[in-house]
């Protein structure tokens, strides 16, 4: 099995970002730059800034440039039904438990969602406690606030 991957630099109104993409060009990672990577030391990519670009115009990615090699089949369906929560709404752990199918496992799903390693085209942040309440999310929960204010969730 080939595991070859390469880092590649986006601009989000958030900050920079830093994607992983496998060999066949899709995203296994993203996560936000936050001093990880020297400026400049990482080229660009036209198809990943197009994605970026067209999340936050949009709020939605396309399943087919997403990987997740080696995660479970249950963090895989948490994660597309992640993926499912649109722009502008949220959903508490519970509920997406209840919604794949694992009423009770809100533990479990919290879990999941600390191991996405592909932030906002997977938008955990759109995952709130029971209570209504900010958890955490790997960007920081300023950042986790700023992006349910865009999407017009919170007041900006």
């Amino acid at each position: 099995m080939n595991d070859e991957r390469w880092q590649v630099a986006a601009r989000s109104p958030l900050g920079g970002l830093v994607a992983s993409l496998d060999r066949h060009g899709r995203i296994v990672g993203l996560v936000f730059d936050d001093g990880r990577a020297a400026p400049g030391a990482l080229p660009t990519d036209v198809s990943v800034q197009r994605l970026v670009d067209r999340w936050f115009a949009h709020g939605e990615a396309t399943p087919d440039a997403i990987a997740w090699p080696g995660a479970t089949r249950f963090r895989q369906q948490i994660w597309q039904a992640v993926m499912a929560i649109g722009r502008g709404r949220v959903c508490s752990y519970g509920a997406l438990a209840v919604a794949v199918g694992r009423p009770g496992a809100a533990r479990a799903v919290g879990r999941a969602l600390a191991c996405n390693p592909i932030l906002l085209l997977v938008p955990c942040h759109r995952v709130l406690g029971g209570d209504g309440a900010l958890r955490g999310y790997a960007g920081g929960l300023a950042r986790k606030r700023r992006l349910l204010a865009l999407e017009g969730v919170l007041p900006g």
